[in-house]
């Protein structure tokens, strides 16, 4: 069998899915970022290490997924102690 591969109209789309995921997963990191810092709840939970931690996890997966899709491979290697610094 032949594998098809999908067109560019396709991988626009995929692409901007891809996208959209990463910007809403980083816009959810600098709310908890700020939620944390302030000592306010998110979602009526208190955000604390564990929770950014792994709200930074989904950011870098998201952006992984971004990158590959893009690029056809990881081009910038992130961490969370690089996502969690302020300012960024």
């Amino acid at each position: 069998m032949e594998e098809t591969k999908p067109n560019a109209a396709e991988d626009a789309t995929r692409v901007g899915a891809l996208r959209a995921r990463f910007e809403m997963a980083q816009a959810r990191l600098n709310a908890a970022k700020i939620a944390h810092l302030n000592g306010t709840p998110i979602d009526g939970q208190e955000v604390s290490y564990e929770v950014l931690k792994r709200t930074a996890q989904e950011t870098i997966q998201a952006n992984y997924e971004l990158q590959k899709a893009t690029y056809g491979t990881i081009r910038l290697k992130l961490s969370v102690a690089k996502l969690l610094r302020r300012g960024r």
